[in-house]
């Protein structure tokens, strides 16, 4: 279209292997063997950008031929099912901008759905929206920055029955200072990196294991995942290279 904009426009089809939970199994003990989730996905979008500024916006389709959820029988067991035909699409926009001086800010957003064709209802562990910004610093050997992100709203599933949870959304913010020696000394090139992993040490929930089928309350059998407490991180890499 021009030198700074363009559009673009792809399609594909490929195969999914299903949850190896399904298969692998204690004694090789499956009934039938599952098929490959067969998908076809489409995208298009456009793509803007100056000396100070990108910008990217597409929009996604894939559909999914058929998907697997599972339930518990009377005696514990856990029973593996096709679901059928499920659709995910939506939209998401990312930029970035120069703000001067070695400062840049960039900004990522996606909303958008994965619903069972046939049910209206929505596919575990799939946010509705998702948002991330950051701000990054780059000057001379350092290399600093600062993101967040934030997950939407989700669901997990309760055996066969599907949106029984709900997962409140989940905030998580990360900072990183890098510095790379330069110069003609014996550390010339080398780099140290220090990093901070879930700033604010959140230990919000990100999955819920129902203890019974029978109810979607809290119980004391309940198996959560939950994210991971603030972790620090600090490495020196030499580079031994230099003659």
């Amino acid at each position: 279209m021009q030198s700074n904009w363009s559009l673009y426009g792809q399609w594909g089809r490929g195969q999914n292997i299903p949850p190896t939970s399904i298969f692998d199994v204690k004694g090789a003990l499956v009934a039938t063997l599952p098929k490959p989730i067969e998908a076809d996905t489409t995208q298009v979008g456009t793509v803007w950008k100056s000396n100070r500024a990108t910008l990217d916006v597409d929009y996604y389709h894939i559909g999914f031929q058929n998907d697997y959820s599972s339930t518990t029988d009377a005696q514990g067991n856990t029973t593996y099912f096709a679901a059928g035909k499920a659709t995910t699409k939506g939209v998401e926009a990312e930029a970035t901008l120069s703000l001067g001086a070695g400062f840049f800010v960039y900004g990522n957003a996606t909303k958008g759905s994965s619903m069972y064709d046939d049910l209206g209802q929505s596919l575990q562990n799939a946010p509705k929206d998702t948002e991330t910004v950051g701000l990054t610093y780059s000057n001379g050997g350092w290399n600093v920055g600062f993101f967040s992100k934030r997950v939407g709203t989700m669901y997990n599933d309760n055996g066969s029955v599907h949106e029984a949870i709900t997962i409140d959304p989940v905030t998580i913010s990360n900072v990183f200072v890098n510095y790379t020696f330069r110069g003609n000394s014996l550390l010339s090139r080398s780099k140290l990196k220090f990093g901070i992993n879930n700033l604010s040490n959140t230990h919000a929930i990100t999955g819920v294991s129902p203890a019974s089928s029978k109810s979607n309350l809290p119980a004391a059998g309940d198996v959560l995942t939950m994210v991971s407490g603030r972790s620090v991180s600090l490495a020196v890499t030499f580079d031994l290279t230099r003659k």
